[in-house]
Parts: structure tokens; sequence; C-alpha cells
């Protein structure tokens, strides 16, 4: 798989991401662990393959690894309750992308994304270039 076919694959992934990590924290009628967990789920796996995008020729597990920190660098900045930063936290979209108040379970959630995601970028980036390759004349 070439590195324009993985940018475009990231890139893809982080499109269809976003709003399926937006309805689940908005739609009324999912069950109650989606719409709790699933929105910072959804963020790891997206700053997965955000960094994916912006590094294709590093290991996945760098990825991995680099996400999970960017995830918890976030989750942490949310220990200091600055008033100029809660005010900008109360913008949209700042709102969803620092977040309000640090939980543990958000740890936790950020790890299953970010493992969720390299499950996928290691199925994408085995099976595509089967899909992508030329067919072979009979």
């Amino acid at each position: 798989m070439s590195r324009v076919q993985k940018k475009w694959l990231y890139f893809v992934l982080v499109l269809i991401n976003i709003p399926v990590g937006l309805l689940s924290r908005f739609a009324p009628h999912l069950p109650f662990i989606v719409k709790e967990y699933g929105g910072d789920v959804f963020s790891a796996s997206c700053i997965f393959f955000g960094v994916r995008f912006l590094a294709v020729n590093k290991k996945l597990s760098w990825v991995a690894v680099v996400s999970y920190l960017v995830c918890m660098a976030i989750e942490t900045s949310q220990l200091c309750q600055a008033p100029w930063l809660n005010k900008i936290r109360h913008t949209f979209p700042f709102g969803i992308l620092l977040g309000y108040g640090f939980l543990w379970s958000d740890c936790l959630c950020y790890a299953v994304g970010v493992l969720i995601a390299l499950c996928i970028a290691i199925s994408c980036e085995k099976a595509l270039p089967l899909v992508l390759r030329p067919s072979e004349s009979l």
C-alpha cells in the first residue's frame, strides 16, 4: 500500500469517525453504555486515525502509543479549571474536543478506542493491498 493510499484511507476513516462519534453522544435512542462511553471511544479512535494520517510511515505501535498519550494529555488538562480555559471549553467545538472534567473511566475508554482503531488499521493495511492490486489476466 503506497503512502498516498494510506493517507486517503486514514482521511476517510477520520471523516467517517467524526459523525459516528457525535451521533453516539447525541442520538436519543442508543443504549446507555454507548451514550455514556461511546463518544470517548470514538474520540480516541479518531485521534489514532489522525495521527496515522500524519505519520503513515511510522509503526502502528508507535501511532497507538502517541494517540493514547494525546488522549491522556487532553484528559489530564481537564484537571486545570482556570476560568479562561473553562470559558473556552463552553464554546463549540472546544467542549467536545477538550471535555469538561477528569474521569478515570475516560482513560479506559481511550485505551479501548485506540485498541479498536489499531485493529481496524491492521486489518485495513493487510486487506486493502489485496483489493487494490490490479487483477491478474487469465
